[in-house]
């Protein structure tokens, strides 16, 4: 479902400063925040717009003019929300005909000029793409538990934070019990299933369905 989908998400792709999202998946995978004085508001939204519409062709990009918040109120909020990539323009980067371009995953910024903004855009969104899946595969190597009964699996819930990958027999009952005496529920039911079978944990009927168990903190 939707809900177990984020969940694992939230769950592999976050650090202190909030989400991070893969580009794949974020609604915005570029956000421009305009860095505006009073005299050059003006003429750098123009040029925020301009950038934009050439970024839209390719990439789904938003512009934060809001009134009232600073540019670093800005910055921390849209960390929080995960967008991947932040582009900063501001009177000064425009007389150098450059952007500013600050990466969510590493907190990398680089300048970059405009004639090369589309293809460093879409290098640097690869980029992260690649590199939040290599992070969360070690995660969740790292994080995976099997557990081989119920008694078992109540003890790494109780005692470990991660993911408990084992077979359910496809009963909703069984997973509200589970849930109602765990906290932990379903993060991942995997397209690819493994071809051997199993005991439900919490019934032990015969299954072919593994899934992956989690608490939500």
């Amino acid at each position: 479902t939707t809900n177990r989908l984020s969940g694992a998400l939230v769950m592999v792709h976050v650090d202190e400063r909030g989400l991070k999202l893969p580009p794949k998946v974020a609604t915005v995978q570029v956000i421009i925040v305009p860095i505006m004085f009073d005299k050059t508001k003006k003429e750098v939204l123009e040029k925020a717009e301009s950038i934009r519409t050439i970024l839209k062709k390719d990439f789904r990009v938003e512009i934060d003019t809001r009134d009232g918040y600073t540019p670093g109120w800005k910055f921390n909020e849209w960390e929080m929300r995960g967008v991947p990539l932040r582009l900063e323009i501001g009177p000064k980067d425009m007389a150098k005909g450059q952007v500013m371009l600050a990466r969510r995953d590493t907190g990398e910024k680089i300048a970059v000029k405009e004639e090369k903004l589309v293809e460093i855009v879409k290098e640097l969104l690869d980029n992260i793409q690649e590199n939040l899946f290599t992070r969360a595969k070690k995660f969740l190597e790292e994080n995976i538990r099997e557990a081989s009964d119920y008694n078992e699996f109540k003890k790494i819930i109780e005692k470990q934070r991660g993911l408990i990958k084992t077979y359910w027999c496809g009963s909703k009952d069984c997973e509200d019990k589970i849930k109602e005496e765990t906290k932990a529920s379903i993060r991942c039911i995997p397209f690819e299933q493994e071809e051997a079978s199993g005991k439900c944990i919490y019934c032990g009927k015969e299954s072919s369905t593994l899934v992956y168990f989690a608490r939500a903190y």
